[in-house]
């Protein structure tokens, strides 16, 4: 299939949507090429679960948008009711196919990498169902998981280990899941956290378990070794790290 190539009438640049991974939190981790083009972009989008809810994607984004471009919410909101989801991921693909067939390039921001748990991927598979034509460029970012091992000093993966990155929630697998692994990602555990941590200690994984929430922001916290408490404090913004290798080597 040939795609469509909408192009922009004041820079003779084709209408791309840029989804750009904004990193954990640390406006210094962005990458250099989704620097370069949040300075050049005529539209910047970003997902939020209501009109009023501050985007933290756009404040870390902030220090390199160009001068004046404009900044819109998306909203996607926190809900299981799938019909709700899909008219809103339609409705968002919808204002970004608007932008790109009058011609102008946009970015959608999102936290961490664009493809990695991301709502991003929402509004891609949307975009494509109602505008096959577009183009897209998805530029990585730095995930909250390599900031938790950064911080760590600890190998996420090292020889022919394995890496499980997974959502925090409780199902009749985990057990199984964390056997099979030799290193865990458990991300946003926060709601189940005393659950999720009773597990890792009958498993006798706790103690080599870290807690990292709100990496790289206000109220960071990075409690490696939980064997003593299931009452750590977390938030949205939380992940566990789990290393089985003896002293993280």
């Amino acid at each position: 299939m040939v795609k469509e190539r909408f192009m922009s009438s004041e820079n003779d640049r084709p209408a791309i949507l840029y989804g750009i991974g904004v990193g954990p939190g640390d406006p210094q981790l962005i990458t250099l090429r989704a620097v370069g083009i949040l300075g050049e972009v005529d539209q910047v989008f970003t997902a939020s679960t209501s009109e009023t809810e501050e985007s933290l994607a756009a404040t870390i984004a902030a220090p390199h948008l160009r001068s004046g471009v404009s900044v819109k919410k998306l909203v996607f909101p926190m809900t299981v009711d799938g019909r709700r989801l899909e008219k809103a991921w339609l409705r968002n693909a919808e204002e970004v196919a608007e932008v790109l067939k009058g011609g102008r390039s946009c970015a959608f921001l999102t936290l961490g990498d664009c493809l990695t748990y991301s709502t991003y991927a929402y509004l891609l598979k949307n975009l494509f169902e109602i505008m096959p034509g577009a183009k897209v460029v998805s530029v990585p970012g730095i995930t909250s998981y390599q900031l938790a091992a950064a911080k760590l000093n600890r190998p996420l993966v090292l020889g022919r280990e394995n890496l499980t990155i997974f959502g925090g929630s409780i199902d009749d697998g985990f057990e199984d899941l964390c056997r099979a692994s030799d290193n865990l990602v458990i991300m946003k555990p926060y709601r189940g956290l005393n659950e999720v941590l009773g597990k890792l200690k009958t498993l006798g994984l706790l103690e080599k378990t870290a807690l990292c929430a709100n990496l790289a922001l206000e109220g960071e916290v990075i409690i490696d070794g939980l064997a003593q408490s299931h009452e750590e404090p977390a938030g949205y913004f939380s992940l566990l790290l789990v290393n089985k290798r003896d002293n993280g080597e």
